[in-house]
């Protein structure tokens, strides 16, 4: 777009993508629309921001107005996208600018990648020069194609001096925005009867343009992810964006190569990892419309899309989807309203799905379609449970070590789970009692012992093991308690000292040659793989036949409403990446208490069935999905004012209805990179109005700059 210049000043309100919640007042000789996105300056520091509002008289305002940076006037959000940000803005209880933040976060995304064109405007001036003539001929006879070889051979002083003559015009070039590709060179999976079924089922619904959320259900292995690459090829052939969100970076490699052998070209990746520069470039093409295919996690919900057909969000109940920090916000919740506001379609994929999205399915919110056929010739595992009664404290049981020789002798490929990262999470003084604790949090240090360091996962903190207790002084009374992927590792090795072994957690994974650990697991090159729940996450093992789960019965020890729920998941998530050929495959787990309810729901194997009766004991307690929760953490040095101000503001909410509230108590984590934190909870069926009565109460009155809070909508955390 030109730049369009005015006789006078125009004045508009502009939002920052900066943690304010109101638009500020500028002004410009430049002529922008309401979603322009422009260069401001906040305290001599340059941001991104949107207009939001254009004045057709001056305001009366009492104060000197700053100008606009010069801009391009170049990029644009259209209604809908602000609409969408406002309602993320207001239910996530963030400020507007934030959530602006979320789609434009670096400013030198404002400056365009630009290509220009040279017009000749008039004819030749007999002042010019013979080179000067020479080369507005060649300019007059050449393609736009042609004129970049034509100005690399003079230089930007000559060209900008005829330009200066008003003989040539310099003019912004924008490249055609049509999404290009070959669709003769897509070569799909040829899909059963029953997946082409429930294909033109969905398809169909697609086709009414009732924008209804879509959930695809289907047991791991059914070929969930080859129906949503017919669904792809269908927006691509319409000319439309298309946007897949996967849960974690390590996955995206794997999704790509799959992706590329169906597709015969590379999908945009958006992530952490994407340096800003690459980002920029990727997020210029997005908004016009040149980029027809993204994967990234959750922050590629955010990109500009000008053409988004379809948003789908590949095992939508994995927790790496919610941002625990400011801004706090469930991706797959907000893609959700994003497809009702924008009007595009999306389709919600799962072999484990969240409660809240299984009794959406059930309650005909979200239309439902179910893949009960695993692919090919494979067969559900059975699962089957190791008594660790018999055991005497040991880490890996007997019997377990002896399937795990028979597994080996066979030449089968093994997965062992094991739920925590290091060696070992107790580091204790066996003369004193004393445990190495986090100086920033009240938490264990863990003791990694690749990298010989004591390190808090909360907050990082790491240090050298001493010899030396610091509170009795005695040397080499140290102990390592419990066990970690690490100790588990050094024990399997022990026993197999000659079988190819790999470990894989999110300390291990190195992404620049994850690929080939991928490909020698792939190959069966790798015979026994040791992992965190990392590992339950979308790969496609087809080697894999048993899976071994050590340490059952340590994830029920925390507060979360949501445990039976997560464990059931990710059990039958890991169980499902064995049996992908013909044999069936099986699943052992370790356990104390063999007659536990959750273990009989799946060694049975009835997902719905464990759902169900799940559903039924939430709806007893009232808890989600039959209700909403926002959680209330204060957060602050000084451990007597926080508790001071929790009972403050408890009082000032229990003024209002709607809700029931409960707490405030110190949180189960009390103290956290060296600040202390009070919890309360609220339940809700009215979870806007709940918002609106935080607007309505003075917060920052309440806190005076001692404390800070945190709310969090819907949280799956409560530590």
């Amino acid at each position: 777009m030109d730049k369009i210049e005015s006789t006078k000043k125009i004045y508009y309100d502009v939002l920052p993508a900066y943690n304010i919640d109101t638009a500020l007042t500028y002004s410009s000789n430049q002529v922008f629309k309401v979603g322009s996105l422009v260069k401001i300056s906040i305290r001599k520091k340059i941001f991104p921001g949107c207009i939001l509002n254009i004045y057709q008289h001056k305001p009366k305002i009492n104060f000197k107005v700053k100008d606009i940076e010069k801009s391009d006037n170049y990029f644009y959000l259209d209604k809908k996208k602000i609409d969408f940000l406002k309602w993320v803005s207001e239910y996530n209880f963030i400020s507007f600018g934030l959530a602006l933040k979320l789609v434009i976060s670096n400013v030198k995304f404002l400056e365009p990648n630009v290509v220009y064109k040279y017009i000749v405007r008039r004819n030749l001036d007999i002042n010019l020069t013979n080179k000067q003539k020479i080369f507005i001929k060649e300019l007059k006879s050449t393609s736009f194609e042609e004129q970049k070889n034509i100005l690399s051979n003079y230089s930007k002083s000559f060209i900008n001096n005829i330009i200066d003559k008003n003989i040539i015009e310099k003019k912004v070039y924008k490249e055609k925005k049509n999404i290009r590709f070959d669709f003769q060179k897509i070569k799909l999976k040829k899909l059963s009867l029953h997946q082409y079924a429930v294909y033109n089922k969905i398809l169909e619904k697609i086709n009414k343009k009732k924008y209804k959320p879509i959930f695809l259900d289907g047991v791991t292995g059914s070929g969930k992810t080859e129906v949503y690459f017919k669904l792809i090829k269908h927006f691509l052939v319409n000319k439309k964006q298309v946007l897949v969100l996967i849960p974690e970076i390590a996955l995206s490699k794997q999704w790509i190569s799959r992706f590329y052998n169906a597709f015969k070209f590379y999908p945009l990746v958006w992530n952490s990892k994407v340096n800003q520069s690459k980002k920029k470039k990727i997020w210029q093409d997005i908004i016009e419309g040149k980029i027809n295919v993204v994967v990234g996690a959750r922050s590629a919900l955010f990109l500009p899309f000008s053409k988004l057909g379809i948003t789908i969000i590949d095992e939508e109940n994995d927790i790496s989807y919610k941002q625990e920090e400011n801004p706090i916000y469930n991706a797959r919740d907000m893609a959700v309203v994003k497809s009702k506001v924008n009007l595009s379609d999306i389709v919600l994929v799962s072999a484990t799905p969240s409660l809240e999205t299984f009794n959406n399915s059930k309650i005909k919110k979200y239309d439902y379609y179910k893949l009960t056929d695993r692919f090919g010739s494979a067969k559900n595992p059975k699962v089957f449970l190791i008594d660790m009664k018999l055991e005497k404290k040991r880490l890996i049981s007997k019997q377990t070590i002896a399937i795990l020789k028979e597994k080996i002798n066979k030449g089968k490929q093994i997965l062992i789970l094991i739920n925590k990262r290091g060696y070992a999470p107790i580091t204790i003084c066996s003369n004193c009692g004393h445990r190495e604790t986090c100086k920033k949090c009240d938490i264990n240090l863990v003791y990694h012992k690749k990298n010989n360091k004591l390190i808090c996962h909360h907050c990082g903190y790491s240090m050298d093991p001493k010899s030396l207790c610091i509170n009795c002084g005695e040397p080499d009374k140290k102990i390592r308690l419990g066990y970690g992927i690490e100790k588990v590792t050094e024990e399997i090795k022990k026993a197999f000292n000659e079988i190819n072994i790999i470990s894989l957690s999110s300390d291990s994974i190195d992404y620049s040659t994850f690929q080939n650990v991928l490909e020698d697991i792939e190959n069966a090159n790798t015979k026994i793989i040791i992992g965190t729940q990392i590992i339950s996450k979308g790969f496609n093992f087809l080697n894999l036949s048993s899976i071994f789960i050590l340490d059952f019965d340590l994830w029920f020890y925390n507060a979360d409403i949501r445990t039976n729920e997560k464990i059931f998941q990710l059990i039958h998530q890991v169980s499902g990446r064995t049996s992908r050929k013909s044999e069936t495959g099986e699943v052992f787990i370790q356990t104390y208490d063999v007659n536990n309810s959750l273990l009989k729901h799946i060694v049975s194997g009835n997902r719905d069935k464990f759902y169900e009766s799940e559903l039924f004991l939430r709806q007893k307690a009232l808890l989600p999905p039959y209700c909403k929760l926002i959680a209330i953490i204060l957060i602050g040095k000084d451990k007597n004012f926080l508790k001071s101000v929790s009972y403050t503001l408890k009082d000032r909410l229990s003024n209002f209805n709607n809700f029931t509230l409960l707490g405030p108590i110190p949180a189960p984590i009390e103290y956290i990179k060296n600040e202390y934190r009070y919890r309360m909870l609220i339940k809700t069926n009215h979870a806007f109005r709940v918002q609106k009565v935080f607007r309505i109460i003075n917060l920052s009155k309440i806190l005076k700059n001692k404390a800070k809070i945190k709310i969090d909508i819907d949280p799956l955390s409560f530590f």
